[in-house]
């Protein structure tokens, strides 16, 4: 598929969402997990952050560690620096996500790479034997890139949150940790959608 067209199915797939910031209130999401495989990756920790008109809530935060079945991978903690010591104290995965769920209440929610974060919930609560997470959402990187191919057809597509994070000019905060980076996602997210176009 031409550079065009795969363009313009980004472009269609942010069209689809687009409603969603209409939204006065949308919820900022992150999970730290052991690995970046959808299909096996255990939550370690969940965070979300309200973004309300055009301001982040971060008194209304929801953040929880989670005690996961499988072994935390060392290699992984450099980054996300939750140590099987930190873990082992958080809370089971179906009683996190259960309060995750009833917090976010229906919410729309927005993230970077947000379809991994949507699956690996989704998979933890039906392994759960609860209900799938099923939830209206907006990725960063569509957004972001929706607005560069508008600006500039011919422009090098970011890939990675750091390198959204930079065009837009926004801080990063506490990078690798779930809150962190739902705070961080949470600020680009205004940015786009209020700051200058």
């Amino acid at each position: 598929m031409s550079r065009l067209g795969r363009a313009l199915r980004r472009l269609v797939r942010v069209l689809r969402t687009s409603r969603l910031s209409d939204h006065d209130e949308i919820v900022s999401l992150d999970l730290e997990t052991t690995s970046l495989d959808p299909k096996t990756a255990v939550i370690l920790s969940i965070a979300a952050v309200p973004i309300r008109g055009q301001r982040i809530v971060m008194s209304e935060c929801f953040e929880r560690t989670v005690r996961g079945d499988g072994a935390v991978d060392h290699e992984a903690v450099k980054y996300h620096r939750l140590r099987p010591v930190d873990v082992a104290q958080g809370l089971p995965a179906g009683d996190a996500l259960a309060q995750f769920i009833d917090w976010l209440a229906g919410r729309p929610i927005i993230g970077y790479c947000v379809g991994f974060d949507v699956a690996v919930i989704d998979r933890t609560l039906r392994e759960q034997g609860l209900e799938g997470f099923d939830v209206d959402r907006l990725d960063l990187r569509d957004l972001y890139r929706a607005r560069v191919m508008h600006r500039n057809p011919d422009a090098a597509l970011p890939g990675n949150l750091d390198a959204i994070l930079d065009g837009l000019v926004v801080p990063v905060v506490g990078r690798h940790t779930a809150r962190g980076d739902a705070t961080s996602v949470a600020m680009a997210y205004l940015t786009l959608r209020f700051g200058s176009r």
